[in-house]
């Protein structure tokens, strides 16, 4: 189990090495006890209807799917590993205001040997309590994989 520091700092080298992520500027906003929030700066390049400004689609969907698997992270009942995306559903519950930050917040509510489970959602910054979309899925645990090159030297040589 990882406190949250460890948790923030494995977090912040995923971020730097998965390109989309960074080139987005997908930043860490926090990590309370298992839950980890992302937020997406607004960008004019970003989005998907120019008379409204709304974000476009495909970029809720990455925003979402990179905070739901990096989730996995923030768990405490399993051990940090590789997650790639195996089921995702995103309900669109409203338009995301122009010119605002999105925030996607998730958590882990069920993990297996090898399947964790995942539920999130967006919303605007100030507005918490009004999502903007909603998502659940799943992930594969990639078994035996060194990540001690993310978790540091205390962890060195440790399969996770």
């Amino acid at each position: 189990m990882l406190n949250t520091e460890e948790k923030i700092r494995v977090l912040k080298k995923m971020g730097d090495h998965i390109q989309h992520t960074h080139r987005l500027g997908v930043c860490i906003e926090s990590v309370e006890g298992e839950e980890l929030t992302l937020r997406l700066p607004y960008r004019e390049e970003l989005v998907g209807n120019p008379e409204t400004g709304a974000l476009h689609g495909g970029v809720m969907t990455m925003l979402l799917d990179q905070t739901l698997g990096m989730s996995a992270i923030c768990n405490d009942s399993t051990r940090p590993s590789v997650t790639p995306t195996l089921d995702l559903r995103i309900d669109h519950l409203r338009i995301a205001p122009a010119g605002k930050d999105i925030l996607a917040t998730a958590h882990i509510y069920r993990s297996t040997k090898r399947v964790l489970f995942a539920e999130g959602y967006a919303w605007c910054e100030g507005e918490r309590d009004k999502p903007i979309a909603r998502a659940t899925g799943s992930w594969v645990r990639v078994g035996e994989v060194d990540m001690s090159w993310f978790l540091g030297p205390d962890h060195a040589g440790e399969p996770l």
